[in-house]
């Protein structure tokens, strides 16, 4: 073939859920040359599917933390990649301008596969607020539906320190 000139090859009859290393080197009529570098992949699950949703748990709430923990899909022959965990926050009145009240804000928050469980307590949670939130799972073979929705309500903070304490004397034995 001529330099720049691009071939295709279908590697076929691989077993399942396996990963290749791949590499290519040319012969011409003054023999072979040097291999290119290795390019790895891995053929896909013959039954792949995107695993079902996980069921998900808030637990060991605080007025600014949680714990969010899920199970694993019951899917088996699936690499997961990572989770991505949907959390939504609803503003009270009580506690924010009237311009957040009753207003959803959302944000995803990306988990390495071999973890199950997030410590919500570095993205700023506020005391006495609603949170619901949904896991999904991504895998080789694509992202899979969100879970559930579960919700919490984090704890109500404690009392600021009183200020301004003063004392006076009002008798011989009270102040």
């Amino acid at each position: 073939n001529t330099s720049g000139a691009t071939n295709q090859l279908v590697l076929n009859s691989l077993q399942e859920c396996v990963q290749y290393s791949i590499s290519v080197r040319a012969y011409t009529s003054q023999g072979p040359g040097p291999f290119s570098g290795q390019v790895l992949d891995s053929s896909l699950n013959m039954y792949a599917q995107v695993p079902q949703p996980p069921e998900v748990l808030p637990s060991a709430l605080t007025a600014t933390s949680a714990n969010l923990t899920w199970s694993c899909p019951l899917e088996k022959n699936i690499t997961i990649n990572s989770y991505s965990v949907n959390v939504t926050v609803t503003y009270p009145r009580s506690i924010h301008a009237d311009c957040l009240h009753g207003k959803n804000l959302s944000y995803y928050i990306t988990v390495p596969g071999y973890q199950r469980y997030i410590r919500l307590e570095d993205v700023s949670l506020v005391p006495f607020t609603s949170y619901s939130f949904e896991v999904l799972v991504n895998t080789n073979e694509g992202e899979g539906e969100l879970s559930t929705p579960r919700s919490f309500t984090t704890l109500q903070a404690p009392p600021s320190s009183p200020l301004n304490i003063s004392a006076s004397v009002l008798s011989y034995s009270s102040l």
